[in-house]
């Protein structure tokens, strides 16, 4: 090793009592880093000028010291000679500088090496004389235990995971991943030694399980140093795992608890105790060599002895430790009845609360095909543990699993077993149907038509669910109701939903299945929220006791990720931001952190880091375009909004109600009335429900909101007013600040449109107040657009009728109607943005003005009687052997066609010069220039300030070079 890692602490102390000199003694176990330690504050000592003497004590043989002092000039060489001139002559030299005596493997010394090592302590202790020794901590009888009474000890612990990733990469160059780490530091204890070779065997053979007989040498030799019933403790505790109960290893042993805790008090540190009462080896490896040197009737015989250790105590094998108990039943093989070991492995299997890794449940999965005997139950394990795999993301396992699982449901001829596997099919890559209308011929007979996939789903599901209450079968119960949950969900289904979770919450607390009972609550507090119903709180909080009380690595992650939605939705954002930062650190789907990420800078207004957000997301979000665009019209540019809308992509109904956000913003936005209609007709039937997806991982705002929206765009003010308000009292019944922010600030703009002023700025003040407390930039910016059409004027161009009022510069004209007004009001309403000179015109009708004829009619017929002319002289040349002249002819004739067919488009109508953007540049730009001709005699002054404002082109724009507030 090239440097020393993780050791900064122990290193600081060791120099410091250094520098005050006396007996040291740096202790740990085999391994820890003790040499390594003295050989840098060696070399540190004798940079600083400290005379150094180092020795070991490794098989010495009485030769430590002579060897040892012979480096010191002045001081006798052999303690026989007398200590007390060995201590003279330290003093001595230490008043001259200072000096430093070492010494490695302390606990290999003789008596004599001690007793000098005693009486130097003693004598020199006023004096720059240190005395360094290393060695592992002693057992009660040792010599060294009165050296420990006067020494300064420091002791070296296992290296933290950190740094063992440290030390990892300094090994191997390479940079471990997260697991791989873990692995390595529990094996290892963190003891370096140990982590340099499981690191190198890491790096040959990607094993981070195997141990090398290095490392096996070192356990070996602490274990030859303990009493054989402590051995014998250790040996049988190896097969309950890293971590053991002393309750559940006495009848193991046979031993009462009190005398296995005395025995593991004198295990050398071997054993660490725990808070909450757990013993741990201290290092995996320790464990490992234990387990490996039992033989494999011991091996069962112990795993069927922890079995029913856990069935005697109370609450262990009922609930709390499924996974152990199914562990050792497997392990303990003919020991126990099959059908013994296949209960503990479904029950494992389907461990409440999700506390396992899906690795974890996948093996007990597994395991249990392995054993289980009955085709029926064979089936189900196996659709099970196709579900388990898909979670894991292992498609490539599950499917081929899937497909044998089918055969033997068509095999027993039992259509719910089939109807079971049609939907595992359908609820996870969705299929083509086919199985669904195999499954629901089966169960119901013909199909009559074809009915869409979802709606067979939905069918074959509730009739699974109808099916086990007239059986009263719990199990196919809890699957029929979960799957017509999931194939029913989307926007217009939460009640059946809440219903759905309610009944499912009931079968789980029937059957004391605790991860039902959790997924009950969670899918209900969901589908509340989406009815508005305020009581979505206290199952939010039931769902998030239940995984909390469990542990378990996945719900733990939703727990997370639910309470940072809710505290978003009630204004909490600092508060939903940490709790994210916290998911980062679980196992949990990309997209959805992402998601959830998203929704919370948006709420805010923050687009400087949504830009980064949207630049660095790449593929990670399934709906990117979607994201995108909501984010575009929420900053205003409605352009690559409307284009996303226009294309009416293909959206699973679990994204509907963001779709229809989208689509209602981009409504309001653009002046598309037809866009507007589709907008209000999709979301009517909503009405009174909340706007969420992806299985609440999206909350929107209440349908309310965006309908008000609509109505405030289209004019009609009191339907808006209305509408804000019932969306208002919409988001107070949730709490939803945010949400709420939004229907007060639509509504206190509608009021001020409307005229009731002193209200709508009464209410714009306070919503300002509120917004700026809980960081919704967003909307104060939006207060302070809405407050700028509030001022007065400096200016006005408006239609009434068919004449136009221009006010500028305090003079007022009256112009009639003209297309070139209507271009230059356009262009003031998006002042500062360029607007397509084909936008501009895309209400005109037929040829545009100035849009002229490639050929016209009359050149046209001459280049068709040229054609015919052509024709007869190629076929009079040809007939006479003129082949010069009639190949000159056909080049001819060609030519004129290739000029004809460049003349004209489909079904030959006349092709025009120019295409139409540019047909739309000139005639735009004639009507404004036409326009502000009239202007000169009219409004001279209008007219220069147009004249230097307006930009005309393919594109034009309306550009002041100081702001003018128009009214329009």
């Amino acid at each position: 090793m090239t440097r020393l890692i993780g050791r900064d602490e122990p290193l600081g102390r060791v120099r410091g009592a250094i520098e005050q000199g006396g007996l040291v003694l740096v202790t740990g176990e085999s391994g820890i880093g003790k040499s390594a330690l003295l050989d840098v504050v060696l070399a540190q000592a004798r940079r600083d000028g400290a005379l150094v003497a180092a020795g070991s004590c490794w098989s010495s043989a009485g030769q430590t010291w002579p060897r040892l002092l012979r480096t010191l000039p002045g001081v006798p060489s052999t303690p026989g000679d007398g200590v007390d001139a060995v201590a003279s002559g330290l003093v001595d030299l230490a008043r001259r500088k200072p000096v430093v005596i070492a010494l490695d493997d302390l606990d290999h010394a003789d008596r004599t090496t001690v007793e000098v090592l005693s009486f130097l302590a003693r004598h020199t202790r006023f004096e720059p004389v240190t005395l360094l020794g290393a060695c592992a901590t002693p057992e009660p009888d040792s010599a060294l235990v009165p050296l420990f009474a006067r020494a300064r000890v420091i002791p070296l612990k296992g290296l933290e995971l950190a740094h063992v990733r440290d030390l990892v990469v300094e090994v191997t160059g390479e940079a471990p991943d997260a697991d791989v780490v873990a692995g390595i530091h529990r094996r290892s204890g963190g003891n370096p030694s140990f982590v340099d070779e499981l690191a190198r065997l890491w790096y040959t053979t990607g094993s981070t399980t195997a141990v090398t007989p290095a490392v096996r040498r070192t356990v070996r030799s602490w274990l030859d140093r303990l009493p054989e019933p402590v051995v014998r403790v250790l040996s049988a505790a190896s097969v309950l795992g890293h971590d053991f109960h002393c309750d559940v290893l006495s009848p193991l042993t046979g031993d009462p608890v009190p005398r296995i805790q005395r025995l593991l008090d004198t295990a050398l540190g071997l054993v660490v105790w725990q808070p909450d009462g757990r013993c741990r080896f201290a290092h995996g490896v320790v464990r490992d060599t234990l387990y490996e040197s039992l033989d494999e009737a011991e091996v069962s015989r112990l795993h069927a002895a922890a079995v029913g250790a856990y069935e005697r105590i109370p609450g262990r094998a009922g609930g709390r430790f499924p996974s152990e108990v199914a562990h050792h039943a497997y392990l303990a093989g003919t020991e126990l009845d099959r059908s013994r070991t296949l209960k503990y492995l479904l029950a494992a299997s389907r461990d409440p609360g999700r506390r396992l890794a899906p690795d974890d449940r996948i093996r007990h999965y597994r395991r249990a095909l392995e054993l289980v005997d009955d085709p029926h139950t064979r089936v189900k394990v196996a659709l099970d543990l196709v579900h388990e795999l898909r979670l894991a993301g292992a498609d490539g396992q599950a499917w081929p699993m899937f497909h044998e699982a089918a055969a033997l449901a068509r095999e027993l001829d039992d259509p719910e077993l089939l109807a079971r596997a049609a939907l595992t099919l359908y609820r996870g890559p969705g299929g083509d149907g086919m199985m669904l209308a195999e499954a629901h011929t089966r169960l119901f007979g013909e199909l009559s038509g074809k009915p869409a996939a979802p709606d067979l789903a939905g069918r074959i599901a509730e009739q699974i669910a109808r099916l086990a209450r007239s059986k009263g079968d719990d199990e196919a119960l809890g699957f029929g109701l979960s799957a017509r949950h999931d194939v029913i969900w989307g926007l217009g289904t939460a009640a059946e939903r809440e219903r759905l979770a309610g009944e499912l919450a009931a079968v789980a607390r029937r059957t004391a299945d605790a991860e039902m009972e959790q997924y009950a609550a969670d899918l209900r507090w969901v589908a509340l929220l989406e009815l508005g119903d305020p009581a979505y709180v206290d199952h939010m909080h039931r769902f998030i006791a239940l995984a909390e009380s469990t542990h378990g690595p996945r719900a733990s992650a939703v727990a997370i990720a639910d309470r940072s939605i809710v505290a978003a939705l009630t204004g909490r954002f600092a508060e939903a931001e940490a709790l994210l930062d916290e998911l980062s650190r679980h196992s949990h789907p990309a997209f959805i952190a992402h998601h959830l990420h998203w929704t919370l800078l948006l709420q805010q207004g923050r687009f400087d880091e949504l830009a980064r957000f949207h630049e660095e997301l790449g593929e990670d979000h399934p709906y990117r375009r979607l994201i995108e665009a909501i984010t575009a019209v929420q900053a205003g540019d409605t352009a690559p909004a409307a284009r996303y809308v226009a294309e009416r992509p293909e959206l699973p109904r679990m994204v509907t109600p963001l779709w229809l956000r989208l689509q209602a913003e981009v409504a309001v936005a653009s002046e598309d009335p037809e866009l507007r209609r589709r907008a209000r007709a999709e979301l009517e039937p909503h009405e009174g429900l909340w706007l969420v997806s992806l299985y609440g991982g999206d909350i929107s705002g209440p349908v309310a909101l965006w309908l008000a929206a609509l109505d405030a765009a289209e004019g009609d003010w009191d339907a808006a007013t209305s509408g804000f308000r019932e969306a208002q009292r919409c988001a107070d019944i949730l709490g939803a600040v945010p949400w709420s922010l939004e229907a007060r600030a639509g509504l206190a703009e509608t009021l001020l449109l409307r005229g009731d002023v002193d209200a709508g700025r009464t209410l714009l003040a306070e919503v300002e107040h509120e917004a700026t407390r809980i960081g919704m930039r967003r909307l104060v910016d939006r207060i302070e657009r809405i407050r700028a059409t509030q001022r007065k004027p400096d200016a006005e161009f408006r239609r009434t009728g068919e004449v136009w009022r221009l006010t500028f510069g305090g003079v007022t004209a009256h112009l009639p109607d003209a297309k070139g007004l209507q271009d230059l009001h356009s262009l003031l309403a998006a002042s500062g943005e360029y607007v397509p000179a084909q936008r501009l015109l895309s209400t005109s009708l037929g040829p545009l003005p100035g849009a002229d004829p490639v050929l016209d009619e009359t050149a046209k017929a001459n280049y068709a009687r040229r054609i015919t002319e052509l024709d007869a002289v190629i076929e009079r040349a040809t007939h006479l052997g003129q082949e010069d002249r009639a190949l000159a002819a056909e080049r001819e004739r060609d030519a004129l066609l290739d000029q004809l067919r460049a003349a004209t488009g489909l079904a030959g109508r006349t092709r025009r010069l120019g295409d139409e953007a540019e047909r739309a540049r000139k005639t735009v730009t004639a009507r404004i220039r036409d326009t502000l001709r009239k202007l000169d005699t009219q409004h001279p002054e209008l007219a220069r300030h147009l004249r230097a404002s307006v930009v005309t082109g393919t594109s034009c724009a309306y550009q002041p070079e100081k702001p003018v507030r128009w009214r329009l």
